[in-house]
């Protein structure tokens, strides 16, 4: 009887479990909490996560921008190393985007019904790395993303040239694979899903590489540009590729600069070039406020546009040592001083669109291009004009008030100081880009070094810590000296040594 009772008792115990562990695996999974992502929305993450170049780094650094205090915000302004700025494009690019768009490519490579989104994904990796090479040198690249997925906590830096080459072959390849016949990815922020548009925006950034070379390897530098140009670089301003904000999701640029208004002004060489030139952007770009603390926050009708009325803050001058520079403005008896800042009705609005690679600039480069002799098609004087009339009509994406008519813009490129000559074609061409790439600092800054133009005075502030004229690279985020040691060691050993702003990147050279 009594082991009856036992064999009862068991069986009754067997059933309940059994019972019990029915559906116990689903009840026990959140359905609001889900345990992968769809690659699309990754996608969109990445894109909006791209690092953009806030004013005081690179166009500080070409002289569109200035801050003449010092203390914690002492950096590019004043020649000098400054580790918040020098590490953001690191930090920035691999914690989120590399991060997302490495996921995204493990995920689906070998899926044949996304290789639109994988293709894309390549070319605006590309993008993100092209960034970090023209900005450091020597990056990990085979190695980045690579902790959750494969375990790597160290990654090793690639050798710069080495990378430049693989972005070569993956923007070439990635372009050339997508196809308007097979997935459209509408969760694409920058042309939703647009496929033709991508393949102009991977030649048009197969061109900007392609340009890089030009004083390091010409002929490599005219066949990539070749291979770009056969392949079909954007066309109008429509194809331009940029981010849209709106009062919810701010552009992080204007939101910035907006923080410290008074402290941030517009830079002389800039402003004397848009002057001087008589360039319609400059009431775009540019005004003169009451109290320049209340800036972002003034309407139109309270900020003085006139162009006769800017003035760029001089450069090599710290806040103490401003009013002996000759002209000086004069402080302001509100806050801040008697100098330019930006218009916060146009280009400092927290609506304001973040451009990475447009119309205006590759027409600039397809100028140069032709003036080269590396290309034919409508000539270097139509592709100049193309670029600097798309550059003024890219204004209305910012306001739609903001409209340059025809007229203005044939006047502009008419006036001698402006036109297109052969003799003065490079300094002509490559000081337009310097202005199209405005709001695009790293940009302005690569395509600066590359070309030598403009012809900008180097900033002569006392106490820097370059021993060059400018620039020419950032160091590197100083945790990776303690957290990855042996690999930056290795990366500095193969740049020549050396850890510093002097230190070109290979295509500098």
């Amino acid at each position: 009887m009594k082991n009856t009772v036992i064999i009862l008792v068991s069986t009754i115990c067997l059933i309940v479990v059994s019972g019990c562990n029915k559906g116990f695996k689903d009840l026990n999974v959140n359905p609001n909490s889900p345990t992968a992502l769809d690659a699309a929305f990754l996608f969109t993450n990445a894109e909006f996560l791209t690092h953009a170049a806030t004013m005081e780094t690179e166009p500080t650094v070409v002289q569109q921008f200035i801050n003449p205090f010092t203390g914690i915000t002492a950096a590019f302004n004043f020649n000098q190393v400054n580790q918040t700025y020098t590490s953001a494009n690191w930090t920035n690019e691999y914690s989120n985007s590399i991060k997302l768009l490495v996921q995204i490519l493990s995920q689906l490579k070998g899926t044949t019904t996304r290789t639109n989104l994988y293709n894309e994904a390549r070319i605006w990796k590309a993008y993100q790395f092209m960034m970090l090479v023209d900005t450091y040198g020597d990056v990990p690249y085979s190695d980045a993303g690579q902790a959750y997925l494969n375990t790597v906590y160290l990654p090793k830096y690639d050798n710069q040239q080495t990378i430049y080459t693989d972005l070569v072959n993956e923007l070439t390849t990635a372009s050339a694979a997508l196809d308007p016949a097979k997935d459209i990815v509408t969760a694409d922020a920058f042309y939703g899903g647009n496929v033709a548009q991508w393949k102009k925006l991977g030649y048009s950034l197969l061109l900007r590489i392609g340009m890089r070379y030009t004083k390091f390897d010409v002929t490599k530098a005219q066949t990539i540009v070749q291979a770009a140009f056969a392949g079909g670089v954007m066309t109008s301003n429509s194809d331009n590729c940029y981010l849209k904000y709106n009062t919810t999701q701010v552009n992080p640029v204007s939101s910035n600069i907006a923080l410290l208004a008074n402290t941030y002004y517009l830079a002389e060489p800039f402003v004397s070039q848009l002057k001087n030139s008589g360039d319609p952007r400059l009431k775009y770009i540019s005004a003169k406020y009451p109290n320049p603390v209340a800036a972002p926050t003034a309407t139109l009708a309270t900020a003085d546009t006139v162009s006769a009325d800017q003035f760029g803050m001089p450069i090599g001058y710290s806040s103490a040592t401003l009013p002996s520079a000759p002209g000086f403005r004069g402080a302001n008896p509100a806050s801040g001083y008697n100098y330019s800042q930006v218009n916060y009705s146009y280009f400092g609005a927290l609506t304001a669109p973040q451009f990475f690679v447009t119309y205006a600039q590759t027409q600039l480069l397809l100028a140069e291009a032709a003036y080269r002799g590396w290309i034919t098609g409508a000539g270097a004087a139509t592709y100049y004009a193309n670029g600097v009339k798309g550059a003024m009509d890219e204004w209305t994406t910012y306001n739609a008030t903001a409209v340059i008519p025809v007229a203005t813009e044939n006047a502009f490129l008419a006036n001698p100081v402006n036109a297109y000559s052969t003799a003065n074609a490079l300094n002509l061409i490559n000081t337009q880009y310097w202005i199209a790439s405005w709001g695009n600092g790293a940009e302005a800054w690569a395509n600066f070094r590359r070309s030598g133009f403009p012809a900008l005075a180097p900033n002569t502030y006392s106490g820097k810590t370059i021993t060059g004229n400018f620039v020419r690279r950032y160091v590197y985020p100083i945790l990776e000296t303690s957290a990855n040691l042996a690999n930056y060691k290795a990366a500095v050993a193969d740049m020549g040594g050396k850890d510093d702003m002097d230190t070109p990147v290979f295509w500098d050279k």
